[in-house]
Parts: C-alpha cells; sequence; structure tokens
C-alpha cells in the first residue's frame, strides 16, 4: 500500500511538473529573413516577436520573459496584440512589462481581439484608463497606419492593420468559419503599397494570409492561435480560437508568392484549455539584406 502511495506520488510530481514546464518555461524560436530590398543599413537588424501575453506573468515582474527578451538585444520589439484578457480586470501586468522594456527598447504596438472585446464587457472603464496609460508609455502604437523605422539613410516601412473584433469568431458564437474579408479591406484601410521598399505587417489574426500576400506585405508578424494550444505530433495544433479543428494556420512559417508569415504561439493561455506540447515562446527575427 505505502509503495502504490508513493509511485502515485511521484506520478503526480512528474505531471506538475511536466504542466509547469509546458505553461511557465519560455522557448525562443529564430528566424532568419533575407530579402534584396532589405536595405544594407538594416542587416542584422533583428527584432522580438510577442503576442498574447494575456496578463501572464513569467515570474515576478516578468522576470523571465524580460531576460528572455535581454537575451536577443533586438533593436525593437513588436507586439501583436492581446497583452491583456478582455474578460478580466487584471492589466498591471501588461502595464509593468511595457514600463520596463520601454526603458532599453523601441517598441511597436497593435491591439488584438481581446483589446477590443474589453471596451464591451463589464470593465469596460477600467480599461479605458488602462489604454490612456497604455498610450503615455513610450511606445510607437500603429492602428491601421504606417510608421517608417530608420537605420542611418535607409527606412523599412511598418504596419499595423486592426482586424475588427466582428471578424473573430469564438468557440461559442453561432458562426463557425473565418469571415471574410470585404474586397480589398487592407488596401483601404492601410492604403497602397510601395512594392518597391520593404513592407512589414502586423496583424493579429493569421487567418487573412491571402489577403496580406495580395496586398503585397513581404513580412507578416500574427499571433492570436496559441499554436493550436494542444499540439499533435505530425499533425501540428489542435484547435484554433474560432472553432476549427486542425486549423490551416497554427504556429510558424507560411509563404505565398513573395509574402512571410511568421506565426508565434504567443506567451499566454486559455481560460478553457491548457497549453500540451506547446511551450509559450518569443520569436526573434534577423533580418539580412540579399545581395542579388
Amino acid at each position: 500500500m505505502i509503495a502504490k502511495v508513493i509511485i502515485g506520488a511521484s506520478l503526480l510530481s512528474m505531471g506538475y511538473s511536466i504542466y509547469k514546464y509546458g505553461v511557465d518555461s519560455i522557448e525562443t524560436t529564430k528566424y532568419i529573413i533575407e530579402n534584396e530590398k532589405i536595405p544594407s543599413e538594416f542587416n542584422d537588424f533583428k527584432i522580438v516577436h510577442i503576442s498574447d501575453l494575456h496578463n501572464k506573468s513569467f515570474g515576478i515582474g516578468n522576470k523571465n520573459l524580460i531576460e528572455k527578451i535581454d537575451n536577443e538585444n533586438p533593436d525593437a520589439i513588436f507586439i501583436t496584440g492581446d497583452l491583456i484578457d478582455g474578460d478580466s480586470k487584471n492589466f498591471d501586468t501588461a502595464l509593468s512589462l511595457i514600463e520596463d522594456l520601454s526603458k532599453r527598447y523601441n517598441i511597436y504596438h497593435i491591439i488584438g481581439n481581446h483589446e477590443q472585446k474589453s471596451l464591451v464587457k463589464k470593465h469596460r472603464d477600467l480599461y479605458m484608463n488602462y489604454f490612456k496609460r497604455l498610450y503615455r508609455k513610450n511606445i510607437v502604437n500603429i492602428e491601421d497606419n504606417i510608421v517608417k523605422i530608420k537605420k542611418g539613410n535607409s527606412t523599412i516601412n511598418l504596419y499595423g492593420l486592426i482586424i475588427p473584433l466582428e471578424f473573430y469568431t469564438y468557440f461559442f458564437s453561432n458562426s463557425k468559419k473565418t469571415i471574410k474579408l470585404e474586397e480589398r479591406f487592407v488596401e483601404t484601410r492601410l492604403g497602397k503599397i510601395n512594392k518597391n521598399e520593404y513592407n512589414i505587417l502586423l496583424s493579429h489574426s493569421p487567418f487573412y494570409f491571402n489577403d496580406y500576400a495580395n496586398w503585397g506585405a513581404d513580412l507578416i508578424l500574427a499571433g492570436h492561435v496559441h499554436g493550436g494550444i494542444i499540439r499533435i505530433p505530425f499533425k501540428g495544433g489542435l484547435l484554433s480560437p474560432n472553432r476549427e479543428f486542425f486549423p490551416e494556420y497554427d504556429f510558424g512559417e507560411y509563404n505565398k508568392n513573395n509574402s512571410t508569415m511568421l506565426l508565434t504561439k504567443g506567451l499566454g493561455g486559455s481560460k478553457l484549455l491548457m497549453r500540451v506540447n506547446c511551450r509559450p515562446e518569443i520569436v526573434s527575427i534577423t533580418l539580412k539584406s540579399k545581395i542579388n
């Protein structure tokens, strides 16, 4: 009997350790993006992409997350939304992280569906204050707009596209499929693109990759799917937020024509399901100027 208790306790301890490793241990996924349109002055320009924090803290004051970012020593940090959880009134974690990182790095930020959802939920007034405080931080908020990132005499274009809340479907909503964007939606929001320059697009949702590519973005950074939450070996992510099993876009690199999309698993989790074989991550991207 004592032996069975010891074995049972050991299995529980092992299971808990595996669980904690899976949800609290951050990995760094690295990419090298080479393109002849990247100016030579941006050769080795490093970007850290983070998404979907959902108020999660990795260590006190997000110490472990900050250390992971510091290890990459990026030139810029790009954030693709859902720093907060729209159903919760806790947003101090997000503000604290931004405050710390903005002292050392150039930060470019867009909102996701949870930032939009927070403004129609019961904590709306609190989140109105959150946005006032966020926008006073030393970061660049890009909402359906463009900023030019300069280095020396060269620039690259950074766009931020906001997919409206009504285009996000959920497990318990009536809509079962991704809602199509209107024709020329991206161009209407962001204008015509200069295809002779290097153009990066931040968008929370990856499900409109074809629209982003057809518009002409060279590099797209997205999140939202959390890697599918539960990753099945040789099959990929099991679930997407819009009720699809094994979604077309769940994690990693996707290519169409001259466009590349890098989709992060993000950092936070789901209220309904825990991550399985799907560790939280930051993404480190090094730009390379391709010489013909």
